[in-house]
C-alpha cells in the first residue's frame, strides 16, 4: 500500500500546535513573523500562511492587523454568582483588560427585555453594546438594558475613560448594591457580525449568557446577554 504522505502545510500545523501545547509560547505571546517562521522551518512564505490560516480556524492564534499572530488559549471563567467587574478579574488572571463602548441608545424593548427588566413596552431602555478584551483578544460582545428613566445618569458618564460599565453604576449610584439573580446558557454559532467583532470563523462556537440583576431590595436593574468566543471561555459556578 503506498503511503500517504501529509502535505508540508500540515506537518508546520501539527509542530506549531505541539509548541503551544507544550506552553513553548506563552499565553498572548506574539508568533515569530512569517518570513521568520519560513526560516526556523526551512519552508517557503505560502506554506507558513496556510499553516498559519489553519491555526487560525481552529482558533488557536488570532490576527492584529499590523501587529501580527498570537497565541489565543486565553480561558476566562464566567462566574455565576461573582459580583466583581470584569476588569478587576480579568485582572486577577494576569490579562490586560479592556472594554470597548460600540454604540449606546434609548430604544423601545423587545418583548424579551421588556418582560425581564418587568417593564412596559411603551417604556424605553437604555441599551449600551460592549466589546471587552483580554491582552488584546476579543473575549465577548455585551447588549446591556437598563430602565431609561431610572438609570438615566448613566448616558452622561458614558465618555469615561478607560470605559468601566461597573465603575459608571458606582459613580452614579454610589449606594446600589447589584446581584445576579438568573443566568441562561446558550450555545450558538456565530455570525457574520459577531464573527468579527470577535475576530473568529463564521459559524465558530460561542456561548450566550443571558442575565437579570437586582438590587438590595429586589428591584429589577440590568438585563442583558454576552456572547462569548467558544474557546476563551468556562464557567464558574459557587455552590457555597
Amino acid at each position: 500500500m503506498k503511503k500517504v504522505t501529509k502535505p508540508t502545510y500540515i506537518k508546520l500545523y501539527e509542530q506549531i500546535l505541539k509548541s503551544i501545547e507544550t506552553k513553548e509560547y506563552s499565553v498572548s505571546q506574539k508568533l515569530p513573523s512569517e518570513n521568520e517562521l519560513a526560516k526556523i522551518f526551512d519552508v517557503n512564505r505560502h506554506t507558513v500562511r496556510q499553516a498559519l490560516s489553519l491555526l487560525k480556524d481552529k482558533g488557536f492564534i488570532y490576527t492584529l492587523k499590523g501587529k501580527g499572530n498570537f497565541i489565543s488559549n486565553i480561558k476566562v471563567p464566567y462566574s455565576i454568582s461573582d459580583k466583581s467587574s470584569y476588569s478587576s478579574k480579568i485582572l486577577d488572571l494576569g490579562y490586560e483588560p479592556k472594554t470597548k463602548l460600540l454604540s449606546s441608545n434609548i430604544i423601545e424593548p423587545n418583548e424579551d427585555i421588556a418582560k425581564n427588566l418587568n417593564l412596559s413596552k411603551k417604556l424605553k431602555v437604555i441599551e449600551l453594546k460592549l466589546l471587552r478584551y483580554a491582552n488584546d483578544l476579543p473575549i465577548s460582545v455585551s447588549y446591556s438594558y437598563f430602565d431609561a428613566f431610572i438609570y438615566r445618569d448613566i448616558i452622561n458618564h458614558l465618555d469615561l475613560e478607560p470605559f468601566s460599565l461597573y465603575k459608571i453604576l458606582n459613580k452614579c449610584y454610589p449606594n446600589l448594591e447589584i446581584t445576579k439573580v438568573s443566568t441562561v446558557f446558550e450555545s450558538l454559532v456565530a455570525k457574520n457580525e459577531l464573527s468579527e467583532l470577535l475576530m473568529m470563523p463564521s459559524n465558530s462556537p460561542i456561548l450566550a449568557a443571558s442575565t437579570l440583576s437586582k438590587d438590595q431590595e429586589g428591584n429589577y436593574i440590568e438585563y442583558g446577554t454576552s456572547y462569548f468566543r467558544g474557546d476563551t471561555c468556562k464557567i464558574k459556578v459557587d455552590l457555597i
